[in-house]
């Protein structure tokens, strides 16, 4: 394998890391804030370290702030709307009606739409050994999940939750199958920052009714720190990494890494709730690694016409 792609899969383990911890981490500032208000204060966060991102990709350029709007504005409007008001939206208030074992659970399907979407795109293509390891993955996701302590609940509130969060894993699995295209056109940081913020007014709109409900002498400094960490790593620079691996390794390969956040989900319930760890949710986090591996080896092999 080459460096320059393990360079790319490293920063993917980065932000499998960044978003398995992001679950138990958004419930902090879930426990005293509207959904809404969540997400309109950290993707402030995000919006200032994308902007860094994307500013100091075109000084190295040389080329205007807003060439990317200038060029490329209608597409950029229309995945922010996907990838920061559709998906985001559910994910956020999906979190916080199930259970974060359940949301694990629905996310990880996510990798399957985008190997589907980019099918039919023409843009990427799996083998039957790539097939075979996408679906060993995700197989490998439900052991994680469905034989954890306390994460799957039927109530009719969990329902509604399951319900946005399997409409999140498609909009992320579309996201990142459509953003194929425009991460060869631009530098990938500039799509997120600029598909952030077109995308933030919306967001902005759906949070300012809210905030009256915010009682803020509880919002203590954990709360802070859960919003920044969310904002400024699981909404920023992880979306930078992920459109930048999407570039260089393709959509489903890069999808696939996705099916590894409830195995870190797992771990940091362990650690930060002190929850039981199965023998069933090791042999799943076993198959979610080898069917992350036989992806990698399938990207090797030619495909046949």
């Amino acid at each position: 394998m080459s460096q320059s792609r393990l360079k790319y899969e490293l920063a993917l383990v980065f932000d499998v890391l960044v978003w398995g911890i992001n679950f138990p981490i958004l419930k902090v500032a879930l426990a005293t804030m509207h959904p809404f208000v969540v997400n309109l204060v950290r993707f402030i966060f995000s919006l200032l370290v994308l902007g860094a991102l994307h500013a100091r990709a075109y000084r190295r350029t040389s080329t205007s702030f807003f060439e990317p709007m200038r060029t490329h504005g209608y597409a950029i409007l229309l995945l922010g709307i996907l990838g920061y008001v559709v998906y985001q939206v559910a994910f956020i208030v999906g979190v916080s009606l199930t259970t974060a074992g359940s949301a694990a659970l629905i996310m990880a399907s996510a990798p399957l739409w985008t190997a589907v979407i980019s099918q039919l795109r023409g843009y990427d293509r799996l083998n039957l050994l790539g097939w075979i390891g996408l679906l060993g993955s995700l197989l490998g996701t439900a052991l994680v999940v469905i034989y954890g302590p306390r994460t799957l609940s039927f109530s009719q509130e969990a329902l509604l939750g399951n319900l946005l969060m399997t409409g999140a894993a498609v909009a992320w699995g579309a996201y990142t199958a459509l953003s194929q295209p425009y991460v060869h056109r631009m530098d990938p940081a500039s799509l997120t920052f600029f598909g952030l913020l077109l995308a933030y007014p919306v967001l902005a709109l759906l949070g300012l009714p809210y905030l009256d409900t915010i009682e803020w002498a509880a919002v203590d400094p954990f709360v802070w720190a859960a919003l920044i960490f969310s904002g400024t790593l699981s909404t920023g620079l992880t979306l930078a990494f992920w459109n930048h691996a999407i570039r260089h390794v393709g959509p489903s390969h890069t999808a696939a890494f996705g099916n590894l956040v409830p195995v870190v989900a797992l771990v940091s319930g362990y650690l930060m709730l002190d929850e039981p760890v199965t023998t069933a949710q090791l042999l799943g986090g076993a198959g979610i690694i080898g069917g992350l591996l036989l992806m990698r080896r399938a990207r090797r092999m030619p495909i046949p016409s």
